[in-house]
């Protein structure tokens, strides 16, 4: 997939910020001042920032068009039934197309709630008209969905229901005075959505809506945001959020060893499966640092330092160039001002995605670049090595372009001396020298050495810590053909 298509999916998946859709009953206020109680340990935020901002309209009252239900629909054996007499009480309805990926991803979500909430809620689900009777049937077994669905023959459940694209969930309930309403409406039902789902119902049902949240159950940022709506837009503007994708441009999508650190609870109990790529789990999201559920869960909410343990677990020596905790945590901003804007969060996310967003963890350790002479002393085998590398023979392309004076050109041909630099006096004349990719050199040849003052590979020296350092100059529009393979090979030191 192209960086610009993946663009492109990557935000229609934030898109669905429009999940919070889900109330027209009121909920007990201590659940409502609960989910919106600031953190003990406050932070700056911007202006109108607010912990779990949505809250309100997730657990409280929310006015939607009462449901249509005057249509008839097909049963499974072939029946003609009227789609209100398929109302028992609280009941969900799913519309859904068997041959809908989307419908595909989310039907084990809605398997589960409909088991969670068995004998307390009814489940109607109503496949596509396009659908036949018998695709239906294969879909429900394919997805053990618990419950019988009927065919919109007519079409008019979707025309009246305003049902446009699948798959959607509307919750009902029968009215006193014989007709019906509806409390929650989720179009469209992205995968993580469930949750928010099945706490609207157990709100319906008077039920502290919590007991949503079970132990050691994962569900997705996407839930986390039905809430949280402010942090999980910010979350969109990490890195974190693309991690999981980014192992499909490197073709590292296949591997568990790479895929573990780039996705939520793979290996745990309902964590991220290798088959499901599509998951809710996909991505670092809110739960691999706050725990299955966050804080809703009673007595099982993470501690800050249990939180920032969680860190160190991927972003060891050999999987992050120069990480600490304290310098990461800086960068985990849950009210970043740029989400709070749609153009600017659009673009900001595009650059994200494009490679183009600053990855301030791979900044160097600061101290003046003293040049390849510097290192050549305690360095033999490796500048010998080095020497025979194109990056030795960078300016000498600059010559033979006559760019040497190319301020544009320069910074990725050599090596600055001075930061800023002004002037083309103000670069080494070797070429991409060791520092360009190691780092400035005064502080590590002070020190006599050292691992901290440097930035040195691992003896795995795994692509995903190099690329970064490397895609600062070979990017997409300065060297299309660049290959980091390829590249690593080269650029071997011994």
């Amino acid at each position: 997939m192209s960086r610009h298509a993946l663009a492109l999916v990557l935000l229609s998946a934030l898109s669905v910020l429009a999940f919070s859709r889900a109330g027209a009953v009121d909920a007990p206020a201590s659940a409502v001042a609960e989910a919106t109680q600031p953190s003990a340990v406050e932070t700056p935020r911007p202006e109108g920032a607010m912990v779990a901002s949505a809250a309100t309209r997730v657990l409280g009252p929310q006015t939607f068009n009462p449901p249509k239900l005057n249509m008839t629909l097909i049963s499974g054996a072939g029946d003609i039934v009227d789609a209100f007499d398929l109302v028992d009480g609280l009941t969900f309805f799913l519309y859904y197309s068997a041959s809908c990926p989307h419908c595909q991803h989310v039907a084990p979500e809605v398997a589960r709630l409909a088991k969670a909430l068995d004998g307390k809620v009814a489940f109607v689900g109503v496949g596509s008209g396009s659908n036949s009777v018998g695709e239906l049937a294969e879909f429900k077994e394919t997805y053990g969905l618990p419950f019988d669905s009927y065919k919109d023959y007519t079409r008019r459940f979707a025309r009246d229901n305003n049902a446009t694209s699948t798959p959607q969930l509307l919750l009902v309930r029968p009215t006193a005075d014989g007709g019906f309403e509806s409390l929650g409406e989720w179009r469209p039902l992205a995968g993580g959505l469930v949750l928010l789902a099945e706490i609207k119902a157990r709100v319906a049902l008077g039920e502290n809506p919590f007991s949503a949240f079970r132990a050691g159950e994962l569900h997705g940022s996407n839930a986390c945001g039905g809430c949280h709506e402010q942090e999980l837009r910010s979350w969109g503007l990490t890195h974190h959020s693309i991690a999981y994708w980014t192992l499909f441009e490197d073709e590292d999508a296949d591997k568990p060893e790479c895929v573990s650190c780039h996705v939520t609870g793979l290996g745990t109990p309902g964590g991220f499966a290798m088959d499901e790529p599509h998951s809710p789990l996909a991505e670092v999201g809110c739960e691999a640092c706050h725990g299955a559920g966050g804080p809703h869960v009673p007595g099982a909410r993470v501690s800050a330092t249990a939180a920032k343990d969680v860190c160190v677990t991927c972003h060891d020596a050999d999987h992050s160039v120069r990480f600490s905790v304290e310098r990461a945590l800086p960068h985990i901003n849950h009210f970043n001002p740029t989400a709070f804007d749609p153009i600017a969060f659009r673009a900001a996310r595009e650059d994200l995605v494009d490679g183009k967003a600053p990855r301030p963890m791979t900044a160097f350790p600061e101290g003046k670049n003293l040049g390849d002479d510097a290192c050549t002393d305690c360095h033999k085998a490796e500048a010998k090595a080095h020497r025979k590398n194109p990056h030795s023979a960078a300016m000498k392309t600059l010559a033979s372009r006559s760019s040497t004076k190319d301020m544009a050109c320069i910074g990725c041909h050599s090596v600055e001396k001075t930061t800023p630099a002004e002037t083309p006096k103000d670069f080494h004349d070797q070429g991409v020298g060791c520092e360009s990719c190691h780092g400035p050199g005064e502080q590590h040849v002070a020190e006599g050495g050292g691992t901290e003052n440097i930035v040195g590979l691992g003896e795995s020296c795994p692509v995903c810590v190099v690329e970064a350092i490397c895609t600062r100059c070979h990017t997409p529009e300065q060297d299309p053909d660049w290959d980091l393979e390829k590249a690593l090979e080269l650029s071997k030191h011994r």
